[in-house]
């Protein structure tokens, strides 16, 4: 599956994350120099929302907060302005909010072949369509899918 993430943020300019998921890739992506994907990960601008970690608890390189209750303005400011593609990995809550906001562009879902029963849905729960149209689906040697879908206009 490495190969569809890495196909993910070929585009990208800079990720974006929430809390939780940056503190994990922060803890363990710098640690892995030398790995091509991991040296991307490292080089790219990196945007966390947050209202409970400060400036100083982001290490990890190039990154930069932003403030929860100024994302959703934020993240439009920085999808207007020139450059590549904002790349998210994880962050369901975020997530959550974006496609919400009408923020989200494309949806890279990972789909395991494992139930778990819960866990955080990245889906908002406002009741509003939202079309998308499926644009690839790739399957790993694991049996996960992972399947890229776009905003589309057709309802």
């Amino acid at each position: 599956m490495g190969g569809a993430f890495a196909s993910g943020l070929e585009r990208a300019e800079a990720l974006l994350y929430g809390r939780r998921t940056y503190l994990t890739m922060a803890e363990a992506w710098p640690e892995r120099a030398g790995d091509p994907f991991a040296d991307r990960l490292n080089a790219m601008k990196k945007y966390v929302v947050t209202d409970t970690l400060g400036d100083a608890e982001l290490t990890w390189n190039n990154t930069e907060r932003i403030p929860g209750g100024e994302a959703v303005a934020r993240i439009r400011e920085l999808r207007a302005a020139p450059g590549g593609d904002l790349a998210m990995m994880g962050s369901p809550t975020l997530v959550r909010a974006l496609l919400g906001a009408g923020l989200v562009d494309e949806l890279q879902l990972v789909q395991m072949p494992v139930l778990l029963g819960g866990g955080k849905s990245i889906f908002p729960a406002d009741g509003v369509k939202r079309p998308l149209e499926l644009v690839s689906t790739t399957a790993a040697k694991t049996g996960a899918q992972v399947s890229v879908y776009r905003a589309s206009e057709r309802g």
